[in-house]
């Protein structure tokens, strides 16, 4: 409106100037017009009035002309200027109202910009709401819509294969993501969904094949968490289709590299764990540790449950006097200690570690001690002061 105000000036001022200036000058001077035998004349004012009507009369006119060339054509600019501040009104207020939790208005105000070109966005968050609200058709309306959007199309398809996945269709999902360009499928969000179909889908094995290129797009935490849920994953479906001893069989063929990798050991050991192998499993945590204590397999001590501990209790043991203040060495061997059945070497390196610390998992721990005492009195005040810490 700024432009619109200097242009009404300026023509004021022309106007008046060329009014005020005849009369000062005392000639209005005259414009003669001669075509063939017809000859028109008038005043210079009269001239430039005319002039000035004429400039206006094309503005007018060339709008009106544009206007109906859009309404033909298909245009989203049908109302001009003022239609689009409205649109981006109504964007702005739909996303404040989906921030705020107001679906209802959200809706609403988004249904008002479908017009405009936000480049796909409005759409987006359309879908959105609708996915919220369990409207999945609706939210696939949105998507598909977004999709022609080139800057919104990746967002739109993680959207649907989410879609897709919540209402199990996992390898749809997956087509829809392996449907992107070269260059889409490199984004984080794709690569992490691939991920997630493939580990549901309990495809493993390509999941390894392609994790090593998904290695930079990936955290260094999300890489170490994918290869060992790989491997657990591996070893879980050949140890429920084949047996224990297929598992072990598999395990010695791998290459040494994977052999001695820490994520593969722990998949590994958990697995014979799990598989009641505890016995064989001991033997790999004490071979597998005999440096010190390793972040992957340390966690896994407290799994043991056999009578003879005694080659696990002996390294803890062997720790705990090189680091006499580490609470995780005391309530790890109060722990083995008690799976196996030594009471008295369990309750005496879990005192140690409350002395340090008092923790839910060792109180309650000594309170099974003194159940199994038959202690009954301090076993319910240690179950009382463990159950009043959080976590």
């Amino acid at each position: 409106m700024k432009w619109l105000a200097i242009a009404l000036a300026v023509l004021a001022a022309f106007v008046v100037a060329l009014i005020v200036g005849p009369m000062i000058l005392g000639d209005k001077g005259y414009v003669l017009i001669s075509l063939g035998e017809t000859a028109v004349e008038m005043t210079v004012i009269s001239f430039c009035i005319l002039v000035i009507g004429a400039v206006i009369a094309w503005y007018v006119l060339s709008r009106l002309t544009l206007w109906a060339l859009s309404l033909i054509t298909g245009s989203h600019r049908w109302f001009g200027t003022l239609g689009e501040r409205k649109r981006k009104r109504a964007f702005y207020d739909g996303l404040h109202a989906m921030a705020a939790g107001d679906i209802e208005l959200a809706q609403k105000s988004l249904g008002k910009t479908t017009n405009g070109d936000f480049e796909g966005v409005n759409y987006l968050a359309s879908a959105q709401i609708a996915f919220t609200s369990g409207e999945l058709n609706k939210a696939r309306y949105f998507l598909e819509q977004a999709s022609d959007y080139a800057n919104a199309k990746v967002a739109a398809t993680v959207m649907q294969a989410r879609i897709d996945i919540s209402e199990g269709k996992h390898i749809e999902a997956l087509e829809k993501l392996n449907a992107l360009d070269e260059k889409d499928q490199e984004n984080k969000q794709v690569i992490r969904l691939k991920a997630q179909i493939l580990a549901e889908l309990g495809k493993w094995q390509e999941l390894q094949n392609k994790l090593s290129g998904w290695r930079k797009a990936l955290a260094k935490e999300d890489y170490k968490a994918w290869s060992q849920r790989i491997a657990k994953g591996k070893f879980a479906e050949i140890a429920s289709k084949q047996g224990a001893v297929e598992l072990k069989s598999y395990w010695e063929d791998l290459p040494r590299k994977m052999r001695n990798d820490d994520i593969y050991q722990a998949a590994y050991v958990q697995q014979l764990l799990d598989q009641g192998m505890h016995s064989d499993a001991q033997t790999l945590l004490v071979e597998w540790q005999k440096r010190g204590p390793n972040s992957s397999l340390f966690p896994l001590f407290t799994q043991l449950n056999i009578p003879d501990s005694s080659p696990s209790l002996r390294l803890l043991e062997s720790w705990i006097k090189k680091d006499e203040k580490n609470i995780e060495l005391y309530s790890t061997l109060g722990q083995v200690a008690f799976n196996s059945g030594d009471d008295v070497l369990a309750e005496k390196a879990l005192l140690k570690a409350t002395k340090m610390a008092s923790r839910k998992e060792d109180l309650l721990l000594l309170s099974a001690i003194s159940e199994r005492q038959n202690d009954t009195a301090t076993a319910l005040q240690l179950y009382k002061e463990g159950q009043q810490i959080a976590g």
